[in-house]
């Protein structure tokens, strides 16, 4: 395989993970503002940190898929 293909198969995979990454950072997100008064401060907090964990997760991530694409130029 290529090494122009396997940065494309990287790429692809790591948009996976990106979308699995915001879909479970949003049901958190929508988690919280259902269940805001019925939950303790500890499990709020708790998601909170998860959510936070999570967005910058996703933020690195990113940043990396940008890196790759990048580095697709380059490549021949």
């Amino acid at each position: 395989m290529a090494k122009i293909d396997r940065i494309k198969e990287l790429i692809g995979f790591l948009k996976a993970i990106f979308i699995t990454l915001i879909v479970i950072d949003t049901s958190l997100i929508a988690w919280i503002f259902k269940n805001y008064t019925q939950e303790s401060n500890w499990k709020l907090y708790t998601v909170l940190f998860l959510i936070i964990i999570l967005c910058l997760s996703i933020a690195k991530l990113f940043l990396i898929i940008l890196q790759k694409i990048k580095s697709l130029e380059d490549v021949q």
